[in-house]
């Protein structure tokens, strides 16, 4: 299965932004079937759930946390508040949050780029108060969180359609599985071939499933982060120079990585390690 997933990442790489190529959905069946044949007795729809799905320990303990007051229940609810205050549902985007959700990302045809749900809060955000918004975490985190729990139990549904969509699905599935950093690693080696193995004292997250919970909530950070914050970790995990935030780059692999989920469940379940 390994084998097969190098050759449709191989197909993609070839094409570069060529659309003629691109099978989104042949490309999903075959990352599903990748973690099927390693992991076979988890159930694809317990993905959501990430690197809980594969540790029964890990597993305990995050149920524990959830069954309790969740770290990160206080910043969602005041994300919510901060959606009132600001006045982000007078946007026309935001006005359904739970539409929004399950939206974004997707390709603007008129801008010629992928639009995610973060640069969708940050526009309107600006142009609701004429202030700008940070890129990564606090009051765009919160709100963030907040708009993906109103979509909980509805299913990711990335729409790739246009050929200008096409090619930035490609440019960010290239990214993906690019090697880079002075460990010359790419973000797959880690979240889809290693995946469920240990680093350290840390089992790896599977990628499938991956964006379904965000924006998280992670122990180390001690608060939500979205991700864009995270793409920036495993970079600097890579000994790689992270882009900023909102940048074309992590945006269509957003694109990509969201993609790949398609037909699991968005969850409010958000605490990981």
């Amino acid at each position: 299965m390994k084998k097969l997933i190098t050759a449709v990442v191989s197909l993609g790489l070839m094409v570069g932004t060529a659309s003629a190529g691109t099978d989104v959905e042949a490309d999903r069946k075959a990352f599903v079937g990748h973690f099927k044949s390693i992991k076979p007795n988890v159930e694809f729809a317990d993905y959501t759930n990430g690197v809980y799905a594969y540790d029964e320990g890990s597993r305990d303990q995050f149920e524990e946390i959830l069954d309790g007051i969740p770290p990160y229940e206080e910043a969602v609810e005041k994300g919510g508040a901060e959606f009132e205050k600001f006045g982000l549902g007078k946007c026309a985007a935001l006005a359904d949050p739970a539409a929004a959700r399950v939206k974004h990302p997707y390709y603007d045809e008129a801008a010629g780029t992928v639009v995610t749900l973060e640069g969708t809060i940050r526009k309107c955000y600006t142009e609701q108060t004429g202030k700008k918004m940070g890129t990564m975490k606090g009051k765009l985190a919160r709100i963030s969180a907040w708009v993906s729990d109103q979509a909980a139990g509805e299913k990711v549904n990335v729409k790739v359609e246009s050929d200008g969509a096409k090619a930035a699905y490609e440019r960010g599935k290239a990214t993906f599985y690019a090697k880079r950093g002075q460990f010359n690693m790419s973000c797959a080696d880690c979240h889809v071939y290693q995946a469920g193995k240990k680093a350290r004292a840390d089992i790896l997250s599977p990628a499938l499933g991956h964006t379904t919970h965000v924006p998280m909530y992670r122990a180390k950070w001690g608060g939500i982060g979205t991700l864009h914050r995270r793409y920036g970790g495993c970079y600097k995990n890579m000994r790689a120079k992270p882009i900023m935030a909102q940048d074309e780059v992590y945006r269509d692999m957003e694109f990509f990585h969201q993609a790949m989920s398609n037909g699991l469940e968005i969850t409010d379940a958000r605490y990981r390690k």
